[in-house]
């Protein structure tokens, strides 16, 4: 019989899983896994730790100037929050685009990012925002906690940096720069419920017609979310002229390494993420 427990701070739940020695599995939503549990696809574990009790792991903040999210925070209150709303638009727009409104009120940002998706929603804008992830852990002796990017948190497809015993409690960035653009859309075969065929996200800083920071995501395109770095080099420094726009879709088509598979090709990855990078750079540079 499955093992059912349901603690009610950050450290018992921790110490817990730590004591499962690999044999539990935490719970936040359940969106993911039940349905795989049902289906067979991924067997149950002998213990199941619920963490809906905790509300340490809960809510969203704006303390010490960064905006903190709790991991269990549901993807429902992230779209209409209005410190997410304000300091992380990008944010509430991709958590009101995943799935419908009843996965939404039960799909949490932790859960989403801990899947490890390479279309995970979510990562996009947190990697537009510089996102820092808080994973927590017990040694026996307390807890130990420590910090890590958002680019370093993703290692392939349904892996992340999490250690075994380790909890992410959650994710902290700092607010997006006053007039900047900011811009996350997805691409999917059908109008709602849709698994992204392929993601793109901009974030720019522009000082009198010149960018002078740039973040650029893509999703469901690589292993990993991925930042676009190469495409980033082409923006800053310059205006956004046709020319640099050219370049900057070019070395988005290079960087990135889709996959063909029952969704879409290859190749069709590569056009749709030149044509919606392009697209939110013309916006950009229009006044967006």
């Amino acid at each position: 019989m499955q093992k059912y427990v349901r603690p009610t701070t950050i450290e018992e739940a921790v110490s817990t899983f730590n004591q499962a020695h690999g044999k539990a599995v935490l719970l936040a939503g359940g969106t993911d896994l039940l349905p795989r549990w049902s289906k067979g696809v991924q067997k149950r574990p002998e213990s199941l730790i619920d963490l809906k009790g905790i509300e340490t792991l809960k809510g969203i903040s704006h303390e010490n100037g960064r905006v903190r999210v709790g991991a269990c925070t549901p993807m429902t209150e992230i779209a209409s929050d209005p410190v997410i709303r304000s300091m992380g638009s990008v944010l509430a727009q991709a958590a009101g685009r995943i799935a419908c409104p009843q996965v939404r009120n039960r799909a949490t940002i932790g859960g989403n990012l801990c899947n490890a998706s390479p279309a995970a929603d979510t990562a996009l804008p947190l990697i537009l925002l510089d996102a820092v992830v808080e994973l927590v852990s017990s040694n026996g002796n307390g807890m130990t906690t420590r910090h890590a990017p958002i680019t370093d948190f993703f290692r392939g497809p349904g892996s992340t940096l999490l250690g075994p015993g380790e909890m992410l409690a959650c994710i902290r960035f700092e607010p997006l720069p006053d007039g900047g653009f900011a811009a996350w859309d997805k691409f999917g075969t059908r109008p709602s419920m849709e698994i992204a065929v392929a993601s793109v996200g901009v974030a720019l800083t522009i000082e009198s017609g010149t960018v002078t920071r740039a973040r650029i995501g893509y999703g469901s395109v690589a292993p990993v979310p991925l930042r676009g770095t190469e495409a980033e080099a082409e923006l800053v420094g310059k205006s956004l002229s046709e020319k640099v726009i050219a370049r900057c879709e070019a070395a988005a088509r290079k960087e990135i390494t889709p996959i063909t598979d029952v969704r879409a090709g290859e190749g069709y990855r590569r056009e749709v993420v030149g044509v919606m990078l392009r697209r939110m750079l013309e916006h950009a540079a229009s006044g967006g």
